[in-house]
C-alpha cells in the first residue's frame, strides 16, 4: 500500500513537472530555469578570480609577474580536479533520478553512498599527487626567464598546487553533494553552499595576505578552508534535515553495477569539463617550446579568469534549456523545441556580444584588476582582441553541443567538444605559435568559426531527420490502431 501511494506521488510530481514543461511559455520557462543555474556557476568562477585578483593587488604591478604567472601555470590542475568531481556528480544524478523515478529508493541510495566513496577515493589520489607532483608538474610548464624570477615561479606555484591538491577533496565531495541534491530537485542547497564558500574565499584571502603577509600560500589557504566549510554544510544538511536518499556510511556495500551506471554518464562529463585542461597545458607547453617567455603564460591565466565570467551565463543557460529541448524532443512539438532554440541562441549571443565589447573595447581595464605587470598589460589587451573574435561563433558552438544531448545525439556533443578543444585548437595553435605569441591567440577564433561553421548546420539537420522520424514512427502507430 505504501509503495502504491509513493508510486502515485511520484506519477503526481512527475505530472506536474510535465505540464510545466508542456504549457508555460518558452521564454518564461527558460529564464525561470536558467536562473539558478547562471547564478551558481558565477559564484563558482568567482573562487579563483578573486584568488588572483588579490594576489595582483599584494604583489603590485611591478612585482606581480611570478605569482601571477604561478596561478596561471597551477589552474588547469584545479580544473582537472573539478572535472573528477563534476564526472562522479552528473554520474550519480542521472542514475539517482531514474531510480527515484522508478520508485526504487534503495538502489538511489546505494549509488549516492558509492559517489560519496568514489569522491574519497579520489581525494586520496590527489594527495599523492600533490605531496609528490606538484613541484614537478610547476617546472615542466614554466617559462625559461631570469633565473631569481623562474625559481620565484616554480616556488610560488609549488606552494599554492601543493596546498589546494591535497585538500582538494573538500572540493570535490562538494560539487558530488551538489548534484546528489540536484537529483532530487533540490537547488536550493547547492546554491547556499557555493555561495557559503566564495563568500569566506573573499573574506580570507585579504585577511591571510594582507594581515599575516602569507603571500601566495595564503591564498591558497583561503581556498581550501572556504571549500572545507561548503563541504561540511552540504554533508550536513543531508543529516539535519529530509532528503530523499542517504549518504550515510551505515549499510555501504560497493556495488559494481551502479559503478558502471555513474560511469556511463559521468565519463563523458568527465572528458568535457577536464578537455580545457588538456588545451590549457598544451598551450602552455607550446608558449615554452617556442621560448616565447612568461608574459603569454600569464596573459593565458589571467584570460581564463574572464572568461570563465564571459561564457557562465551561456553555460547556465545551456543547462537550464536541457529539459526543455528534451522533453519538447520526446512529446514531438517541433514548434515549441525550435523556438526554445531561438531563445537560446539570441540570450547566447547577446551574453557573448557583451563579451565581445568588453574585451575589444575596455582590455586594458580589465586586466588591470589584477595589477599585471605593464608588459602583460600591452600584450594582453592585443591577445584579448584577438580571442574575443571567437565569442560569437562560439554562442552557436555552445548550443549546438546542447542541442545534439536534447536529440539524443551524445556521442556527436562529445565528438564536437573534444574537436573545438583538441582538435582544432591545438593544432593551429602550434601553427600560428611559430610566427610569435601574438599570431598564437589566432586558434580560438580558429576553432570556433570551424566547429561552428561544421557542426551548428549538421545539429539543424539532425534536429529535422530526428522529428521526421518521430512524426513517422506516430503515423504507423495510429494507422495500426485505425485511427
Amino acid at each position: 500500500m505504501r509503495k502504491a501511494i509513493n508510486n502515485d506521488a511520484v506519477k503526481s510530481s512527475e505530472k506536474m513537472r510535465s505540464d510545466k514543461l508542456r504549457d508555460t511559455p518558452i521564454l518564461k520557462l527558460l529564464i525561470t530555469m536558467s536562473l539558478p543555474a547562471i547564478f551558481s556557476m558565477f559564484v563558482q568562477a568567482c573562487y579563483n578570480f578573486m584568488d588572483t585578483v588579490f594576489v595582483g593587488a599584494y604583489f603590485g604591478k611591478e612585482a606581480s609577474g611570478p605569482a601571477l604567472q604561478a596561478l596561471s601555470l597551477a589552474f588547469p590542475i584545479q580544473l582537472i580536479i573539478a572535472a573528477f568531481g563534476i564526472g562522479i556528480g552528473v554520474g550519480a544524478n542521472a542514475v539517482i533520478s531514474r531510480k527515484l523515478g522508478e520508485g526504487d529508493a534503495a538502489s538511489a541510495n546505494r549509488t549516492a553512498k558509492l559517489s560519496i566513496f568514489l569522491g574519497i577515493i579520489g581525494a586520496v589520489i590527489m594527495i599523492v599527487v600533490g605531496l609528490t607532483a606538484s613541484r614537478a608538474f610547476i617546472g615542466a610548464l614554466a617559462a625559461t626567464g631570469e633565473e631569481v624570477q623562474s625559481q620565484a615561479v616554480i616556488d610560488y606555484g609549488t606552494q599554492y598546487l601543493s596546498i589546494v591538491t591535497v585538500f582538494s577533496g573538500f572540493s570535490m565531495l562538494e560539487i558530488i553533494c551538489g548534484r546528489l541534491f540536484q537529483a532530487t530537485g533540490n537547488m536550493r542547497v547547492p546554491m547556499i553552499s557555493q555561495l557559503l564558500g566564495a563568500g569566506i574565499n573573499i573574506a580570507l584571502d585579504p585577511l591571510f595576505l594582507f594581515a599575516f603577509g602569507l603571500e601566495v600560500r595564503g591564498v591558497a589557504i583561503a581556498t581550501v578552508i572556504s571549500q572545507f566549510v561548503a563541504c561540511v554544510f552540504s554533508i550536513t544538511m543531508f543529516s539535519v534535515t529530509k532528503q530523499d536518499i542517504s549518504i550515510s556510511p551505515k549499510g555501504f556495500k560497493f556495488d559494481g553495477r551502479a559503478l558502471k551506471d555513474i560511469a556511463g554518464a559521468g565519463i563523458p562529463a568527465f572528458i568535457t569539463n577536464a578537455v580545457g585542461a588538456v588545451t590549457y597545458i598544451t598551450l602552455m607547453v607550446t608558449m615554452k617550446a617556442y621560448h616565447m617567455g612568461d608574459v603569454p603564460q600569464q596573459v593565458l591565466g589571467l584570460y581564463f579568469k574572464l572568461n570563465s565570467l564571459i561564457f557562465m551565463p551561456t553555460f547556465g543557460l545551456m543547462q537550464g534549456s536541457l529539459p526543455i529541448l528534451g522533453y519538447n524532443y520526446g512529446s514531438g512539438d517541433k514548434k515549441r523545441y525550435m523556438e526554445c532554440v531561438k531563445y537560446m541562441l539570441i540570450f547566447t549571443s547577446a551574453f557573448m556580444l557583451i563579451g565581445v565589447t568588453l574585451f575589444e573595447a575596455a582590455p586594458q581595464a580589465m586586466l588591470s584588476m589584477f595589477s599585471p605587470p605593464q608588459e602583460v598589460l600591452d600584450k594582453g589587451a592585443t591577445a584579448f582582441r584577438l580571442i574575443a573574435i571567437s565569442f560569437v561563433p562560439a554562442a552557436f558552438g555552445v548550443t549546438s553541443i546542447n542541442g545534439f544531448q536534447s536529440i539524443r545525439c551524445g556521442t556527436f556533443a562529445l565528438i564536437m567538444s573534444l574537436v573545438r578543444q583538441l582538435g582544432i585548437v591545438i593544432p593551429f595553435a602550434v601553427i600560428f605559435g611559430r610566427f610569435g605569441d601574438t599570431f598564437i591567440w589566432l586558434a580560438y577564433p580558429t576553432a570556433e568559426i570551424v566547429a561552428a561553421s561544421i557542426f551548428c548546420p549538421l545539429w539543424f539537420t539532425r534536429i529535422k531527420k530526428r522529428f521526421d522520424e518521430k512524426e513517422k514512427i506516430n503515423r504507423l502507430v495510429e494507422c495500426k490502431n485505425g485511427i
